[in-house]
């Protein structure tokens, strides 16, 4: 899971990078297909399966949801710093608390209440220079959080499949959706392009991170407890810190400071109690069939 945080690190930072010379959908489309490329090919060296119209109900709701979670996710990471947008992107475990509770009835203790206040406070420090020039980018990171704590959910009900086959999936349902929303302004993205051979370095390099890192992510969350393996993931935001200070040169004011601790420490707290954590039922014994 450590493995798969630096990963999507990285390519937050080329994504935010990029973005200077192509529109965010553009980079969102070189991710999922160059991802589709590299895992159809690896899934055939390995004689794995690849499936799109049988593929189960839950593979279905994670490839959708995984989708419009990486239009969020990628809408703030062309727009924001690569700390913040990282930041955002990661209450991915305040919505899974929230989500579990709903979908299993499960009370939420007051410190689980406690730590979504400190998240949504942390936020609105973060954020507080912003609010004005980067709102639909929050709110587009919010979401996106939202729609992967959907499909992470879906990602524990699905372990009977291997993690090339759901990536591929995923993958491949992401290109088609992404690529019909490219068309209509597919000509005056590339017109106004500056597509060096660093760019398209960049774009490859975004495709290849970030599936290396969707394939760890999957392997980690079909092994283990989603809310837990949420909190490793929160690793991301140390990395797009020391992204944004070594490469763009980014200092941190104190309210921002104060704001990503208030995001990421009281979600250790999931990891550090993991006998009260809200848990996932495993998924023989999980309802219809799930």
């Amino acid at each position: 899971m450590l493995f798969s945080a630096f990963c999507f690190a990285s390519m937050v930072a080329l994504s935010h990078a990029v973005a200077a010379n192509f529109d965010w959908v553009a980079i969102l489309f070189a991710r999922v297909f160059v991802g589709f490329l590299a895992i159809a090919g690896l899934a055939l060296l390995t004689s794995k399966p690849l499936i799109f119209f049988s593929a189960p109900k839950n593979l279905w709701a994670r490839s959708i949801s995984g989708t419009v979670a990486s239009f969020g996710a990628f809408y703030a990471y062309a727009t924001l710093p690569v700390a913040e947008a990282t930041c955002v992107f990661n209450t991915t475990p305040l919505w899974m608390a929230i989500l579990v509770f709903f979908v299993f009835r499960e009370r939420i203790s007051p410190l689980v209440w406690i730590a979504i206040a400190c998240g949504i406070a942390g936020v609105m420090l973060v954020q507080r220079p912003q609010f004005d020039q980067a709102n639909v980018a929050i709110m587009a990171g919010l979401a996106g959080a939202f729609f992967g704590a959907v499909a992470v959910y879906n990602l524990h009900l699905i372990k009977n499949l291997h993690p090339t086959t759901i990536v591929a999936h995923f993958s491949m349902t992401a290109s088609i959706v992404t690529f019909a929303a490219l068309v209509p302004s597919l000509f005056s993205s590339m017109v106004g392009s500056d597509c060096t051979r660093w760019v398209i370095i960049g774009l490859v390099g975004v495709g290849v991170l970030g599936t290396v890192g969707q394939l760890a992510l999957t392997r980690a969350y079909m092994l283990g407890n989603p809310t837990i393996n949420s909190t490793v993931g929160l690793a991301q935001v140390a990395f797009g810190v020391g992204f944004d200070i070594l490469v763009w040169n980014r200092s941190f004011d104190t309210p921002t400071i104060i704001g990503i601790l208030l995001i990421t420490n009281p979600l250790i707290f999931f990891a550090a109690r993991r006998s009260s954590a809200a848990k996932v039922p495993d998924v023989k014994a999980g309802p219809a069939g799930r």
